[in-house]
Parts: structure tokens; sequence; C-alpha cells
């Protein structure tokens, strides 16, 4: 298949394929080919179609011309193709029920059923199969570029601490920007030409864009990201998950901004501020609970059934007086870290426990016993000792500038990665796709 394939691509100059005289057969058309990509090939038909959906959803004013547009169509299969290659060499797959799900809430998202998603499809020239099929890549494509990226962010408690302080000191915070990207990419072993040719590209989009062209049309036109096809939106980013180069020029920019150029390691950035929102800072209350439990694990000898049987006595003594919850605790639980005293757990948030345990703690009022309950530790009695309402901001700061964190360094690497992906790869780009 893949000589085939690659056979095809090498002959893209023939568009019929004659069968032997004897057979008296009409010619057959084979599809033209517009890129390959290692041993695999982008057809025509697939940029057709992607240009069809675009120029049927997309506003009129923000399209390039279709030339330009069918080469940024053809630059974005180009690394779809790439990670799709890199998922079926990973072995990741997506099941039927996941595309389905995706579909639904994108439906639902839209305030539809499937069958009006279904007839809005037919309208633009979409069949189901097909855009159940994007569907799919689309969602491998997400996971396969999570699975690559992530193992290769570090993030020190340090960081988290630093950022945690800085957004405690800042007069507002969340401070989010909404804002649109165009790169103009540079090889990883750029010639002082490359990136003179880059800058220099870079500086006249700026002009353009300062002389009040259209930004979505020019990201369409040249950026060599994957936000192209969108106009280069980023949609709406609070300005810490950003890069830092990008934060810095951003944390005071007004609305319709145009900044740039700014160079990284893979290549020159344009950005513009389409909006700015900002909130003063806000106490954040969190819950937390007080409780004690008794565990039973099971094993061979003590099945899920014996295991209950043994909590629901354990419970009827404890409820008729013969015995107290710290006693039969001490005296049957299995939580060595807890039994010694009483079982009593302390003061948590219900989310650091197993789903089961949390279900059911949610559900008690406080000195309730609980039915017995299964996690993934075993059988529970669970006891609500009581509640209470503590100043979570600093924790949940935590937890925020984590994230913040992450989707930087995310957002940097798999740019990276895209970079490497192609820079190891055969890609031929041929037809009409192909630079004068």
């Amino acid at each position: 298949m893949k000589l085939l394939k690659l056979f095809i691509a090498l002959n893209l100059s023939i568009n019929v394929a004659l069968t032997p005289l004897s057979t008296y057969a009409a010619p057959k058309v084979i599809e033209q080919v517009a890129a390959v990509v290692n041993n695999n090939v982008i057809l025509e038909s697939d940029v057709n179609d992607m240009l069809k959906t675009i120029k049927a959803s997309a506003d009129p004013r923000t399209l390039p011309s279709d030339k330009v547009l069918r080469h940024q169509i053809i630059e974005r299969l180009i690394v779809e193709n790439l990670i799709l290659q890199k998922a079926a060499k990973a072995k990741i797959t997506i099941s039927d029920d996941e595309v389905t799900g995706a579909i639904d809430q994108i439906a639902a998202d839209n305030g539809m059923t499937i069958d009006q998603l279904r007839s809005k499809l037919s309208s633009m020239g979409i069949s189901y199969s097909t855009y159940r099929e994007r569907i799919h890549n689309d969602i491998l494509i997400d996971q396969t570029r999570m699975h690559e990226v992530r193992p290769r962010i570090k993030i020190s408690p340090r960081e988290v601490e630093h950022l945690t302080k800085t957004m405690a000191n800042q007069p507002t915070n969340n401070i989010d920007v909404k804002i649109s990207h165009i790169l103009i990419a540079i090889p990883e072993k750029a010639s002082k030409l490359q990136i003179d040719t880059a800058t220099n590209k870079a500086m006249d989009i700026i002009n353009r864009a300062n002389k009040g062209e259209n930004f979505a049309k020019l990201a369409t036109s040249y950026s060599n990201d994957d936000l192209a096809l969108k106009g280069g939106s980023m949609g709406w980013k609070k300005i810490n998950e950003l890069p830092t180069i990008f934060e810095e020029r951003l944390i005071r920019a007004p609305k319709g901004s145009i900044i740039g150029p700014i160079r990284s390691g893979v290549g020159i950035h344009i950005l513009k501020v389409d909006d700015t929102h900002s909130e003063a800072p806000q106490k954040i209350t969190l819950q937390e609970f007080n409780a004690r439990h008794i565990l039973i694990k099971t094993n061979v000898l003590v099945t899920d059934q014996v295991a209950k049987q043994k909590l629901t006595d354990i419970r009827k003594a404890i409820i008729n007086g013969s015995t107290t919850f710290a006693a039969a605790a001490k005296a049957n639980s299995e939580d060595t870290g807890s039994k010694d005293s009483g079982g009593d757990l302390g003061w948590n948030r219900p989310d650091v426990y197993d789903n089961g345990f949390r279900s059911a703690l949610l559900q008690l009022k406080k000195g309730e016993i609980s039915q017995p309950i299964r996690s993934s530790y075993g059988w529970h009695l669970i006891q609500l000792i009581d509640t209470r309402q503590t100043d979570g901001t600093n924790l949940v700061k935590k937890d925020q500038a984590y994230r913040l964190i992450f989707n930087r360094k995310f957002a940097e690497e798999a740019q990276v990665w895209i970079q490497e992906l192609k820079g190891d790869a055969y890609i031929k780009i041929t037809g009409e796709g192909k630079n004068e």
C-alpha cells in the first residue's frame, strides 16, 4: 500500500489509467494528489472538502483568495497527517462511542438535534460520514498531541509559588485578553537570510494591520500555525497562561493594539488585542468536612457480601448503643492511618476522596452514619462529624497557577513538537497548493 501511494504521488501528471485495450473499458480517473507526507498522500478532494466547509461557514471578508486559502489548507492537512501517523505508531485509538458523544455535544451546544445537525451539514454540501470522520480525526489529533507533548512539560513547586504570589500582588486578577495571532515560522537552524526574510515579512504584515487591513484575513493568508484557518483567533485567555514573551507585551496593551514582532524559538509572532477584561480580587470560600470511617477490605476470603454484612452489623451495634463509632473503628477498621484515632480523617475538602466515598459523604447530615458503601479501597461506614467554611483563596490560586503554567508550557512545547515532526518528515506540496 505504501508503494502504491508513493507511485501515485510520483506520477502526478497522469490523471487517467487505461485498462488493457482488450477489455475495451473506459478510462478511469485517478484522484489527483495535493501533497505527499512521508508514505501518505493528501488528495485534492480532501483539500476541496475543507475549502468548501470554510467558505460556507466563514465571513467572506476574512478570507484571502482561493489560491492562498488552498495553500493554508494543505499546510494544515500536512500537520494533521503527521500527527495521525504518530497516533498510528503510538497505537492511540478513538472509539465510535467517543465520536458519537462529541457530535451529540456539538449538536447540543448549537441548540440542535442530531437530525437538525445532519440537515445543516447537508445544506452546506457536507455528508454526515465525512463530518463524522472529521470529528474522529480532531479527537485523535488532540489526544495524540496531549500524549506526546505532556511528558515534555515539567513544573516545579517554586514556579507555582512564584506565579501565585505574582497574581496576589496584581491590582486586579483574572486579567483576560481576547487575542488573535500570526506566526511567521523560522526553521530550527535558520540562516541569517531566512531570519531577515521572515522579519521583513512580519514587519510588512504589522504595517498593513496598523493601516487597517483585516487581521483575520492576514492571519489566514500568512500565519504558519494551526489557528490560521480560524483567522488566527486564540479566543479568551488568562494573561498568565500565555507565553512569557507575550504576557510582558500584553499586560498593559489596550484593545485594538497590534503587537510585534516578537521572536521565539519557533519564529516571529504578531498579536492583535481584540478585547480585554479584568476583575477585582475576590475571596474564595471552600467547604470542608470533618468525617471518620471504618474500612473493611475485600480479598479472596472476604467477599463484597461478607464485608458489606460485617459493616451492616457494626452499624446496628453503634446505633443501638452497644459500642461507639470510635471503638468499632479501633477494633475493626483496616485503615492503619486512622483506626487508632477512632477512624478520624480530620478536616478535608470532599474532592480529596474517592468518588464513591465522596458521593456518600456529601449526602450525610451532621452526626449521621452512612450505610455500607463501596469505594476503590473497599467497603466503608462513614460518619459526618461537622462541616465548615474556610478561606480557600490561596489554595485555589495555587491550583489556578499550576493550570496557567501548564497551558503556557503546553502551547510552547506543542509548537516545537510540530516543527520537529515537519523537520523529520518527507513533505512535497504539488499542484495548485504549491507556492509559485
